[in-house]
């Protein structure tokens, strides 16, 4: 009997878990208790599955007994056996999903795992180590590809460039996009010529504030911007408080750095310039009286020099037969050790359903060069909340910036009027002192031929350029799933920039003296909105993975502009602020102008696996810079890649972790130029008309109807290795760049009516190879070492301009306006091209001999690649040296670039040591032209005098006495210095100088307290370009004077020094 009742229990079980159940349920997030929305719920051994609606909660037929997997992205999946309904559902993260890098590509976010085009992230940790004051510097050295041209001036702004320069006229400035939103970088409001450099593009950006870092490089990462992805694209996510759960968490850091200039240069002291001086007079004399050509004839070494031989150098008398006793170091009076201090204080509060993010910074800066300052206040804040029953995420983020300092002048423009600090630090003589009271600077004029000039001092400690700018940036965002696999984003964003500059240039300088003060005001105003809509559909069904996006963006932007000058003050106590005492005010210059870009994006990414990635991109563009029929232009990208390690043919290989290949092809553009550029343009102009000042228009643009984008496809071919558990990683990527239909400026011969029009024409190419190393080289329970290592190799070349061009000429450079920087077919942008020299000539023999005009002992030895010809095609007996001779000189287009860098970890130590170098990249030193020429009574490199030509006379007793013992004849590099010399001026390869360098770019060392609480502190030591390793005789081969003119690259003229700065600093986490 019992047996029997068994029996049928056993049958009603079975009979009841055969039954059918209507299974509901919610799916919760474990940690926070959150419903989850999109989660998978599939039926064991079947293909029925549901997906989790807005409010976690499912339902599916299923008999009891069954069992179901509840899967989520991010979340570890669950089997569970299912006698009951209604259920509850708790997913735990997934920490091995978690510990996916998970990568910005500018409207979305993927895993590092499935990306397919080239994207390098640098996460906060590593920003931490780089204590720089910019944005820009800090990503020096962590790129591979990514090359900064540097400013050491406070506030100053740097050029970046990516895979090498893609255009003449179009800069190489990358796209900047903050938290989603493209950036318009800060600018200048306008300026007197001579006056600071341009401010830094992401001065609003407060270093301290950011998260991580992209940089997108390939077409398949910045297609998705198109128009504006061309020199690629920079990301920028700021810190938010999503992951406090709960916690109110505050940040205080101070830090206080001195500065200095990195090393002074070497010029002549007070004695080394009066022996300069002197020198000039007997190797005057000597050249005249050795000439062969000298009636009465020649110096042949026996005959006394005395007026009754040679009564030609009654002329000349040494200036300095005795010591002034005068020796004023200029760099010392102009360049200070500047003491700097930084503040930042930081609080993130809330849970991942409400939380806030507020950051201020503090940037008190002095710069090396006296009276040149800097200060900027940041606030920053990121709120979210998760509204209406937490179906829609609410994000608002806010930033402020306010900006005020003093631009030291180190531009150079007119010669004697604006000389630059810089310049004249090097160049003013020693043998002045500081004016003393009651003085001006009529007492220079003696050396300074007959030219009234101020001395550096009175330049820096005088001269006023404020620079002041605010900036203000409101974004909402609103996220919300539209159903469990579609995601919706709406965003609004509000920037204001308002730049204001004032120049002053007192009555105890030059320029001001000159005009009886003279002073200028400007403002720059940039209003834009931006609005996006954007919708993602993600779905996960077996092996296969699908991530589609869709989004449309409007952009306006409304830009003015005012420049006010005015001269003729009598008084400096008004200076800049009351125009109506001046005695001559110049006619403002407005501008006002709108530029609008509407955009349309569609991105579909597919996976098979996680092992077979497709990328798919189309952008439309629609800009109103560009003629009707051209405004629009569609940017395609599509990209593959292999996780090849998957396969079973390389899961044999034990070491080997990951192996992934990547291709990718795109199209991108770039609008670089000013609005209304394809329309006429007219221009209004003041002229005399029947002596009444008339104001009229001259034609000044001309219309192009076929004005359109400039475009660049880019292929990319990368793989990515990783070894022994991941501690050797490998990244390679090989590229090629063509862009063509460069826009440029032409200018219209005076027939034409018009003086200019802006075309397409011409093409550049890029390519190049970059490596990426990171090695775990030890990993002990005290001890960390890891090394990242990279390098980028470019080349660069025009490969064809308009069908009747081979060449066409950069812009002037230098005080004698040369013309030294060339774009040619077949060769690098912007190469410098000038006279080729063979040393000095080192008698009339070899002078002579030459058959170029000018040749004299000590003279440069200028090499004749052209011969002139007369009327009859026979060569003149005299050559001309001139833009016929020259061949290109130089490059400014490094050969590679590279960086290594070491972060260690011992107990609570930790250091950061980053080197950084180039091989390569020519620099045209302006400055060397007279601290080298010889030809000027300036001063000039020491240098360039002990290795200069000098003749064998000396002066004792009143006398000019013959020795052959004395002078450098034959050895000399550098010409003899001369009261009237040959063509020194003109562009040649003595102005050229190699631009490698090494550097010890940044060293950190840090001690961290572990307080109570989880509380913690950490003080730490840092250095910045502690060393250089170069040949370069200026002050710094990275810092340029053009950090963003492509068409002065590797330019050095007057630039503010370069620095090197000493850091101590405290941070506390409460």
């Amino acid at each position: 009997m019992k047996k029997h009742t068994l029996y049928i229990a056993f049958l009603l079980s079975l009979n009841i878990m055969a039954q059918d159940l209507s299974l509901q349920g919610k799916v919760f997030e474990k940690e926070t208790d959150t419903p989850l929305a999109g989660a998978t719920i599939q039926l064991v051994g079947s293909e029925t599955g549901v997906i989790s609606d807005f409010d976690g909660n499912f339902e599916i037929s299923l008999n009891i007994g069954d069992r179901i997997l509840v899967s989520y992205v991010g979340k570890k999946t669950i089997e569970l056996p299912i006698l009951t309904s209604p259920i509850s559902v708790y997913l735990e993260s997934d920490l091995s999903e978690l510990d996916e890098v998970t990568v910005s590509v500018g409207y979305f976010d993927i895993s590092e795992k499935d990306l397919s085009g080239s994207i390098t992230q640098i996460k906060s940790d590593q920003l931490e180590k780089n204590r720089s004051g910019s944005v820009e510097s800090i990503l020096q050295g962590q790129v591979s590809g990514l090359v900064v041209s540097e400013s050491s001036e406070p506030g100053g702004g740097s050029g970046i460039s990516i895979r090498g320069t893609n255009s003449i006229l179009g800069g190489t400035q990358p796209l900047y996009v903050l938290d989603g939103i493209p950036v318009d970088p800060l600018t200048d409001a306008q300026g007197m010529d001579g006056s600071g450099q341009s401010q830094s593009s992401l001065s609003f950006i407060n270093p301290n504030d950011i998260d991580k870092i992209e940089v997108l490089k390939d077409a398949a990462a910045t297609a998705i911007y198109g128009a504006r992805g061309a020199n690629g694209v920079i990301l920028i996510t700021t810190k938010t408080a999503n992951n406090e759960d709960g916690a109110d968490k505050i940040s205080v850091s101070y830090e206080s750095y001195a500065t200095t200039v990195r090393n002074n240069i070497n010029v002549l002291d007070g004695p080394g310039f009066e022996s300069y001086m002197n020198q000039r007079v007997l190797n005057q004399i000597f050249k005249e009286i050795t000439d062969p050509n000298r009636l009465g004839g020649p110096f042949d070494g026996s005959q006394l020099i005395n007026t009754q031989n040679f009564p030609e150098i009654v002329e000349y008398e040494l200036p300095y037969p005795q010591s002034s006793g005068i020796n004023t170091n200029w760099q010392d009076e102009t360049y200070r050790i500047a003491l700097s201090n930084r503040y930042n204080l930081n609080y993130r509060g809330g849970n991942f359903k409400r939380n806030i993010s507020m950051g201020l910074g503090i940037n008190n800066q002095e710069g090396v060069i006296i009276n040149s300052n800097n200060k900027t206040i940041n606030y920053n804040m990121n709120a979210k909340r998760k509204a209406f029953n937490e179906k829609i995420d609410i994000y608002s983020k806010t930033y402020f910036t306010h900006k005020k300092g003093n631009a030291a002048s180190v531009g150079n423009g007119q010669i004697f009027q604006q000389r630059g600090v810089v310049s004249q630090a090097l160049q003013f003589q020693p043998i002045f002192s500081l004016l003393e009271p009651g003085q001006d600077d009529d007492i220079y004029a003696a050396l300074n031929e007959g030219n009234v000039v101020s001395n550096p001092y009175t330049l820096a400690r005088y001269v006023m350029d404020i620079k002041e700018s605010t900036s203000f940036r409101q974004t909402i965002q609103l996220v919300g799933k539209i159903t469990p696999k579609l995601t919706g984003t709406l965003k609004g964003s509000y920037n204001f920039q308002k730049s204001n500059r004032d120049n002053y240039y007192p009555l105890n300088t030059t320029r001001g003296r000159n005009t009886n003060g003279e002073a200028s005001q400007a403002f720059l105003e940039n209003s834009k909105l931006y609005a996006e809509a954007n919708l993602r559909y993600r779905n996960r069904f077996e092996n296969h993975r699908i991530d589609a996006t869709l989004v449309g963006t409007f952009e306006k932007n409304e830009i003015r502009s005012i420049f006010n000058k005015a001269r003729g003050f009598g008084t400096d106590a008004t200076s800049y602020y009351n125009f109506s005492s001046a005695e001559e005010i110049l006619v403002p210059i407005t501008q006002f102008r709108e530029v609008g870009l509407l955009s349309t994006l569609f991105r579909v990414g597919y996976n098979y696996k996680r092992k077979y990635f497709v990328d798919i991109n189309a952008r439309l563009d629609a800009s109103s810079k560009f003629a009707t029929n051209k405004k629009s232009a569609i940017f395609p990208s599509i990209a593959f890649s292999w996780f090849a390690s998957k396969e079973k043919l390389f899961q044999k290989y034990d070491n080997l972790d990951e192996l992934k290949f990547r291709f990718s092809y795109g199209k991108i553009g770039s609008n670089p130029i000013n609005p209304y550029q394809s329309l006429a343009l007219m221009t209004p102009i003041r002229y005399n008309f029947n002596d009444e000042i008339i104001t009229g228009f001259y034609e000044s643009n001309l219309a192009n109807d076929d004005l359109t984008w400039e475009t660049t496809d880019q292929f990319n071919f990368g793989f990515d290795l990783g070894l022994y558990n991941s501690k050797l990683k490998l990244t390679v990527d090989m590229y090629h760049k063509l862009t063509h239909d460069l826009l440029q400026y032409v200018q219209l011969p005076p027939s034409n009516g018009y003086t200019s029009r802006v075309d397409n024409f011409g093409e550049v190419e890029n390519k190049g190879i970059e490596f990426n190393l990171d090695g775990i080289i030890m990993n002990k329970d005290d001890l960390n070492w890891t090394v990242n290592a990279n390098i980028g190799i470019n080349r660069n070349k025009l490969k064809k301009l308009n069908s009747n061009l081979d060449f066409q000429l950069g812009p002037s450079v230098g005080f004698s306006q040369a013309y030294p920087i060339l774009f040619m077919v077949d060769q690098p942008l912007g190469i410098y091209w000038g006279a080729e020299t063979d040393g000095v000539y080192s008698s009339w023999e070899e002078a002579n001999a030459s058959g170029i005009a000018g040749a004299a002992p000590g003279e440069i030895r200028y090499i004749n690649h052209y011969v002139d010809l007369d009327d009859s095609g026979q060569p003149l007996e005299i050559q001309e040296i001139n833009f016929d001779d020259y061949v290109k000189i130089g490059d400014p287009n490094p050969d590679f670039t590279y960086s290594i860098s070491n972060n260690f970890t011992y107990k609570n130590w930790d250091a950061n040591i980053l080197f950084t170098g180039q091989k390569g990249g020519d620099l045209f030193w302006v400055d060397s032209w007279q601290l080298s020429g010889l030809q000027k009574t300036t001063n000039i490199l020491s240098s360039s005098y002990a290795n200069s030509w000098i003749a064998p006379l000396t002066y004792q007793n009143g006398n000019y006495i013959y020795d052959e013992s004395i002078g450098n004849l034959n050895s000399a590099s550098h010409p003899g210095a001369m009261i009237e010399t040959g063509s020194r001026a003109i562009s040649s390869d003595r102005n050229i100088f190699d631009g490698s360098f090494i550097r010890l770019k940044n060293i950190n060392i840090g001690y961290n307290f572990d307080l109570k609480n989880g509380k913690n502190m950490r003080i730490y030591l840092a250095g910045q370009n502690l060393i250089v390793w170069t040949d370069y005789p200026g002050y710094d081969p990275e810092v340029r004077t053009y950090t963003k003119n492509p068409q002065k690259r590797g330019v050095d003229f007057g630039t503010y020094p370069g620095t090197r700065s000493f850091l101590v600093g405290l941070k506390l986490n409460y």
